[in-house]
Parts: structure tokens; sequence; C-alpha cells
């Protein structure tokens, strides 16, 4: 069942190729993301940190991770994080509930629970 909330902590943008993208919107989640082995990206501070995943196997157990933490998934064109998770879950490779963050023009996100 899928449900929508309007608050997140953060979001994958980024996670089709070995980098993992991750948008902070609530800086509680920063230590978390250093200890996973993230870096802020140049320029950006603390409000986007990256992460090189070596292998599929270590993207998954990335994704994994933040899917706990209640991180969400953005939504978008291209190959985006949602559509990286599915596949992955499709190949039975991640299991479980995620949550994807959806822009509807320039409105506040839309936080879907449960997909």
């Amino acid at each position: 069942m899928t449900s929508v909330k309007s608050s997140a902590k953060a979001f994958v943008s980024e996670g089709a190729l070995s980098e993992i993208v991750v948008k902070i919107m609530d800086d509680s989640v920063v230590e978390f993301l250093v200890g996973l082995g993230f870096v802020a990206v140049p320029g950006k501070e603390k409000e986007t940190l990256s992460l090189i995943a070596p292998n599929q196997e270590f993207k998954v157990e990335v994704f994994s991770r933040l899917r706990d933490e209640g991180i969400c998934f953005s939504v978008g064109p291209d190959w985006c994080p949602a559509e990286v998770f599915e596949f992955l879950r499709d190949q039975k490779k991640l299991t479980g509930f995620y949550r994807k963050i959806v822009w509807e023009g320039t409105s506040t996100p839309k936080i879907i629970e449960n997909c």
C-alpha cells in the first residue's frame, strides 16, 4: 500500500553509474552518510555527498542501508535512482519497500512510502 508523507532527511539524486549522490535536506543524516563513506562534493559542502561504488554488490549494500535509514530515491527522467532500486529489486538483489521523492512542478516534493 502506498502512502504520501511530506518530509525527507535526504534523497539519492544519482545512482545509475558507479557514483551514488545524496542531497541533504536535514543535517541529522550527515553523520550516518559519512559513516558509510560518503564525502562532500567540492563546492557543495554538506548539502551534497557522494560515494563511488566499485561494484554492484557494494551499490546494493549501500542502497539497502540508505533505504533502512529512510532516505528517499528520486524519481525523474532517464535512469533515475528509483528505477535503479526497482531494477535491483527485480533482479532479487534488493528486497523490501523503499521511499520515493517526486517533484511536481515547483511545489514541495511528495514522499511516497512503501514502493
